[in-house]
This record gives C-alpha cells, structure tokens and sequence, in this order.
C-alpha cells in the first residue's frame, strides 16, 4: 500500500465523521539498512511483515494498519479520549520493540520511531495529519522514550530553493560559537561551531529548517564548505593573536558519499592554517548506523588525517556495539534528551552514567549536550564527565565576537 492509498484511506474515515478524536499514527522501522547489508534483502522483507505482526497484537481491534513502505506502517486510532490517551498507546507500540523480531533464523533488535498527529486538533485533511505525523516522527528521534505527539507552532518555515543557494553565494549565513567547558579544570575547553542564517524578509531561519533543506536539494556540500571556512576562519585569527582554540564542526552524513569530503576537510586546514588536531567533526549516531560500512571507511580516512571524530546525540540512537567498537572516534556527546532528565528520571541518570562509564572503558572523552542548571552540571562532574556545554555554561554568539573577545582577554 503506498501513500496515495493511505491518504485516500484516511479521507475516507474522515468523511465518514464518527470516529471522534482520531489519530494518525506512523511508525518507522530503524536500522533495516544495516541488517539488510548483514543478512540481504529477502530477509530485510521479512521484517517488515514480522513487524506488522507485532504491531497487529497492540493496537486494538478497532484500529486499522497499513504498511506504506518497507520499513514504514500508518496505524488510524479512532474513538480516543484525548492526546495523552494517543500517546498511551505510542508508548505501548515503542515498548512492543524493545524486543527482539524472529525473522527466519535471526532474533533481530528494530526498534522504532513513533509519531502521532491528531484529528481534528493538528489538521482536518488527510495530507495535513500525515505530514504532522512525520514531523512529530523526527521529534520522536531525538527523545528517550522515542515517540511524540505533534505540537502546534513547531512547523518548519518554507524557504525557497533559491533564497538559500543566494545565501551561501553570497554568504549572508554566520558561524557562532557555544562554549564547552572543561569539567575537570573549570575553564573553557574549546567551541561547537553553529550555522546561523537571518534571511531579508523572513527574520531567523531555524537550524534545522535550512539544513534539511540543504540535505534533499543538494545544497549540503556547498553549506559544509561554508561551514568549514567559515569556522576556521575564525578560528584561524584566533591563532594569529596567540590564542589557540579547539572547535567542533557539524558534519551532515550527506556528505560522506562525496569522494572528495576528506581532500575538501584537509585542503581547508591547509588553506587556514589550523593543526588538524585542533578540530573536531561531529556525527548523529543514527547518521553514522545508515551506513555503518561506509561510515567507518571515511571515518578512518579523517582520524588518519589527525581530526578529532565526535558520536554526537550519543544514546538516542542504536548503535551496533559490534561497529562501535570500530568507529575511530575521539569523543561521546551524550544525547541532550538523557541530560536534561536526569535530575528527576533516575533512569536517564543511569543511562548518562552508563555512557560516561562506556567512554571512559574505549578510551574517549565524554561531553554532555543540554546542561540548563547548576545541579546537572556538579551531578556530571561527580559522575566523571569530561565536558559540557549548554545554556547554563553559555549561549551560542557570533564568532567574530566570541574571538574578538578572546584577542583582547576580555
């Protein structure tokens, strides 16, 4: 069943108008990409109907399934109360996959991502509640508890193609700087470069708004070499006036198929002169387990070329531990969902320990992502954290200003 289905699907229970509060919920499979490189594709199909049998046994029999991709199912929920009943019952599909999937010969772990939209509070057409649906999927990625409801206001701006490539060529986007403090030594141990772009006539467009834009036009490379020298650029007058600084830059895993990103990366240090150990790419943990083999190839490239290589969102992911133990990295970022939690959900603190204690075992450094009070910040320093950064430790600022800063001591 595709797309066109589904949505005529929903149309029609929508028409039909006794289902009261109805909701619209998509569930996508994660890490079929790396069993199907593992076991192939007969068996990656397999998943898929093993998953739907799953999925059949917690929904109710009022519910309705449809599978519309491989790795990718619409469930409609009607007669519910309300959002935190919808949520209820995303949370019992998030559990039902904590389990393992029996798929012929192989016991597979494929957790899933949950997003739910409701009709009639996020939409009145089929189109709307499945697009809110999807958004509140890549919500559902970065939290624990891997699933959420749709929040009004949080849609993303739509900006043109061409307002951003005009953009990067004439480079009105700017790099800004958000400390990372050591914790060990109490000073500030280097920066995470941030891209920030104020568009005439559009006012602040957010992060994620222009980067995924960048990623499905094709803009992606031309925004990481912005990225790098413009980063470095800064970084470089730093050095000019005596003041080495360490930062960490972003890298999007679109990249990576690029057969020259390793020469780009290289050839920008060379062109700035900053020591490649000075500088940090980070990585989600999802982006690196899309392509696991791949991944690994490029990542060796960069750590042999002396860069630092950082995990980031480290635990909102799945990664293999047979290929963690392979990837080069030189650092975790824990998930910032696990920091912000961890004063009052003993288990996010178990998970951040855990991972403080994983990092330390494979000989990396640890920084946590999300510090907003005091209280996390002694509770990581007691647990061994190596670093932070976060609203408590300081907000992001332009860079010209963060280094004019550094130049003058002030």
């Amino acid at each position: 069943m595709n797309r066109t289905e589904i949505t005529t699907r929903l149309a029609a229970r929508l028409d039909a108008g006794d289902d009261g509060v109805l909701a619209v919920m998509l569930v996508r499979l994660q890490r079929l990409q790396e069993f199907r490189l593992v076991h192939g594709y007969e068996a990656s199909d397999a998943i898929g109907a093993a998953a739907g049998a799953r999925l059949r046994t917690v929904l109710r029999p009022v519910d309705e399934l449809v599978q519309v991709a491989e790795n990718e199912f619409v469930a409609l929920l009607p007669r519910l109360r309300d959002g935190e009943h919808a949520m209820l019952a995303a949370a019992r599909v998030a559990r039902a996959f904590e389990d393992t999937l029996s798929v012929g010969a192989h016991s597979v772990m494929a957790p899933v991502a949950v997003g739910v939209s409701l009709y009639p509070a996020h939409g009145l057409e089929p189109d709307t509640l499945l697009r809110r649906a999807e958004l509140a999927l890549r919500d559902a990625k970065r939290t624990t508890d891997r699933c959420a409801l749709f929040v009004p206001g949080t849609e993303r701006v739509a900006v043109p193609y061409e307002r951003l490539h005009e953009a990067l060529r004439n480079n009105e986007l700017e790099a800004h700087f958000e400390p990372i403090l050591d914790l060990q030594r109490n000073a500030i141990a280097g920066y995470e470069s941030l891209a920030r772009w104020t568009a005439p006539g559009l006012g602040p467009v957010r992060p994620d708004v222009f980067i995924r834009l960048a990623e499905d036009t094709g803009l992606i490379a031309e925004l990481t070499r912005w990225s790098l020298n413009a980063s470095l650029r800064h970084v470089a007058h730093a050095r000019a006036a005596g003041t080495p600084l360490r930062i960490s830059i972003n890298i999007s895993p679109r990249v990576f198929g690029q057969r020259d990103i390793v020469a780009q990366v290289t050839s920008a240090l060379g062109v700035w002169e900053v020591p490649a150990q000075d500088v940090t790419l980070e990585v989600t943990e999802s982006a690196l387990m899309e392509d696991p083999v791949a991944s690994l190839k490029l990542l060796h490239r960069l750590r042999e070329a002396g860069l630092g290589i950082a995990i980031d969102d480290f635990g909102a992911g799945y990664s293999s531990l047979a290929y963690l133990k392979q990837f080069p990295a030189t650092e975790f970022k824990i998930d910032r969902g696990f920091v912000t939690d961890m004063r009052s959900d003993a288990r996010s603190g178990r998970v951040v320990r855990s991972i403080i204690d994983l990092g330390h075992h494979l000989e990396l450094g640890v920084v946590a992502e999300g510090v907003e009070d005091g209280e996390t910040l002694d509770l990581l320093r007691a647990l061994g954290c190596d670093r932070a950064q976060g609203y408590f430790i300081g907000h992001a600022q332009p860079a010209a200003a963060v280094v004019g800063r550094l130049r003058t001591g002030a």
